[in-house]
């Protein structure tokens, strides 16, 4: 058999090979795959947490462009395809019912808790101190201006505000969990701005910590 000959039936079996196994990428033994699902499941779900999929989304830092973003309530993970290592509440607490924490508002494009927002998370910081056993998660929240990527790392920067304040007045670390929705979970519609003013926020779950 000619060099050439064997050069070229070499390439045609590598290609048979790649188009048979995929690269590996959708094999179930290879961890690229269990990526490949968490990546997808990110873009196709309403409710991921920000801090299990960092080495997934890129670097926040990179995305540019005008964003806004701030909605109510813990999302129903009943029905997710998502696992329960990106469920806040799995492995965290229980929703607490009829308890009803303050929400808080923002303006465009800002994270930094305003002067007439603080006395809403006192009352939270309030309430922790004063219910051992329990925990909170803050939801962070946008409007529909900007990116889905955009929004998501925006709404992250609320919780984390808003979780600084409540470290600040004393609640443990061990008693906060933040998630951001991005834009994904409206309170209002985005079709004129008394509307977008109530999706730019943090709500406030109030848990009951697992032992």
């Amino acid at each position: 058999m000619s060099l050439k000959k064997m050069f070229v039936n070499g390439i045609a079996a590598l290609a048979l090979t790649f188009a048979v196994t995929g690269c590996g990428i959708f094999d179930s033994s290879n961890e690229n795959e269990e990526m490949f699902r968490i990546k997808k499941d990110k873009d196709g779900q309403t409710a991921v947490d920000p801090n299990a999929l960092k080495g997934v989304s890129g670097d926040v830092n990179t995305i540019s462009g005008p964003g806004d973003g701030s909605v109510n309530g813990p999302g129903d993970w009943s029905n997710n395809a998502l696992s329960d290592a990106l469920n806040p509440y799995a492995d965290f607490g229980t929703p607490i019912p009829g308890v009803n924490l303050p929400t808080v508002y923002f303006s465009f494009d800002r994270s930094i808790i305003s002067a007439t927002e603080a006395p809403k998370l006192d009352e939270i910081a309030a309430y922790l101190l004063s219910n051992a056993g329990t925990g909170v998660v803050i939801e962070g929240n946008c409007d529909d201006r900007g990116s889905d990527e955009y929004n998501r790392a925006l709404g992250e920067r609320r919780a984390l505000s808003a979780k600084e304040y409540l470290l600040n007045k004393g609640i443990a670390d061990s008693r906060i969990r933040t998630i951001s929705y991005g834009e994904e979970r409206p309170a209002a519609a985005n079709t004129e701005e008394t509307g977008r003013a109530k999706n730019r926020r943090d709500d406030f779950v109030a848990v009951k910590l697992r032992k």
